[in-house]
């Protein structure tokens, strides 16, 4: 979970294979998946902040994942995406996705905490970041990362 709580626990020899993806609305459509979280309409975008230094930076760099998940929404999405992966049916490969609007900021923060999680479950994980190395969407002055 994103929070100090422990992560539910599945039934020993249950744990299965996980897909989590991080996309981005603005460079085509969702990516196929067993659940798709598009965020862009109730998770605030870090990088619309200017000044906040994050502007280049992307969802796997911690100060952009601090600032996703004290978003209001964020840590529960996270708890969706892990219930709906407990609940999966046992023996089928589960692929969860989280789109945004450019594919670096929220999506790839959430597919991280997620796949982060997943692991501490003894989930196999692997994450795919279909557009976190495309130019960002919003333009301004450089920022660097903080």
């Amino acid at each position: 979970m994103s929070d100090t709580t422990t992560p539910p626990q599945h039934a020993p020899g249950i744990a299965g294979d996980v897909e989590v993806i991080s996309f981005g609305y603005l460079h085509g459509p969702a990516p196929q998946a067993d659940l798709t979280f598009d965020v862009r309409r109730y998770l605030s975008d870090p990088a619309a902040v200017r000044d906040t230094g994050l502007l280049d930076c992307d969802g796997r760099d911690d100060d952009v994942r601090r600032v996703v998940l004290d978003t209001w929404g964020a840590p529960e999405t996270i708890d969706l995406a892990l219930g709906f992966v407990l609940a999966f049916p046992h023996g089928h490969r589960c692929v969860i996705a989280f789109g945004c609007a450019g594919g670096r900021h929220r999506s790839v923060a959430l597919a991280e905490v997620a796949a982060a999680d997943l692991r501490t479950m003894e989930f196999n994980v692997t994450v795919r970041h279909l557009h976190v190395h495309l130019p960002r969407v919003i333009g301004d002055e450089s920022t660097g990362c903080a």
